[in-house]
């Protein structure tokens, strides 16, 4: 009975002993962590050095190149108008027909009445004559080439002005949007651009480029629009170029117009960001000591 009471007491012992290291280690874990944090530590501190950047002027060539998305668009139809008051008594073509500029496409006469007179015969009777109506033709020609489109008939009568057929030339362009604030950087406009369609041949050029308002008129890039008619026409600017004959393109094709408007060489350069203006003349700000 004694054997079984030094036992128990060396077990009561132990257990006593193995809760005081862990009590121990629960305290080391909770109250001093640094201890473990500082062995592990790689020596890495965080922090970073954030300095002035500083760039130096040098010469440089640049360019200014205008890049604009745009569409292939058929060319605008053309009108012939009757140049005479009269009626149709022939025509030369039907509608559908090709034609080239100057092709005759009707013939239009106006009939100009005799001239009375009186007439006294040799019984002293007078009487009016009339002596016989003369005409006058005009023959209406084509103003381009392309496809006729009319429906005129012989007989039909017309006024000067009027519009006996319509041409559908079979020409296109290609036409993109133009921001006003882009039209800084067309003052000097150039007389071709590179295009290059979507999925399309290779970039190629075209020629006559010019900048039309949404009526259609042409628009001076160096003229003041500071009016209001001017203001509102220059909101809905594109800029137009003609696709050369031998290359096959279709309408609704998605273009990229690339302009040259101008060029310098060897001239100082300075980062665009360091710039306040960019049209005719900029400032640029140096750092001083302080």
């Amino acid at each position: 009975m004694a054997q079984k009471t030094r036992t128990a007491q060396v077990f009561d012992v132990v257990k006593v002993l193995a809760w005081v290291v862990i009590a121990v280690a629960l305290v080391k874990f909770a109250f001093f962590p640094a201890a473990q944090e500082k062995q592990t530590s790689d020596g890495v501190d965080p922090g970073g050095s954030f300095g002035q950047m500083t760039i130096s002027v040098g010469r440089a060539d640049i360019t200014n190149t205008v890049t604009l998305t745009g569409t292939i668009q058929p060319d605008e139809p053309v009108v012939a108008r009757a140049t005479l008051d009269g009626n149709v008594v022939r025509t030369f073509v039907n509608d559908g027909d090709k034609v080239s500029k100057g092709d005759a496409l009707l013939q239009i006469r106006k009939e100009i009445p005799g001239d009375t007179r009186q007439v006294t015969d040799e019984s002293g009777n007078v009487s009016v004559e009339t002596t016989e109506p003369t005409y006058k033709y005009e023959t209406v020609k084509s103003p381009g080439d392309g496809t006729v489109s009319t429906g005129v008939l012989v007989g039909q009568q017309f006024a000067i002005g009027d519009t006996v057929a319509t041409i559908v030339p079979p020409t296109f362009s290609a036409v993109a949007s133009l921001s006003a604030d882009q039209m800084y950087r067309m003052q000097d406009a150039p007389s071709t651009a590179t295009v290059t369609i979507k999925n399309g041949p290779a970039p190629f050029e075209c020629s006559g480029v010019k900048v039309v308002s949404s009526g259609g008129k042409a628009q001076d890039p160096k003229s003041n629009t500071g009016s209001d008619n001017g203001a509102s026409a220059s909101m809905d600017l594109k800029a137009r170029c003609a696709i050369p004959s031998n290359q096959k393109v279709f309408a609704g094709l998605q273009v990229t117009l690339e302009m040259t408007a101008g060029s310098a060489m060897g001239v100082l350069a300075v980062p665009i960001s360091a710039v306040e203006g960019r049209y005719q003349s900029g400032s640029v700000y140096l750092p001083t000591s302080d």
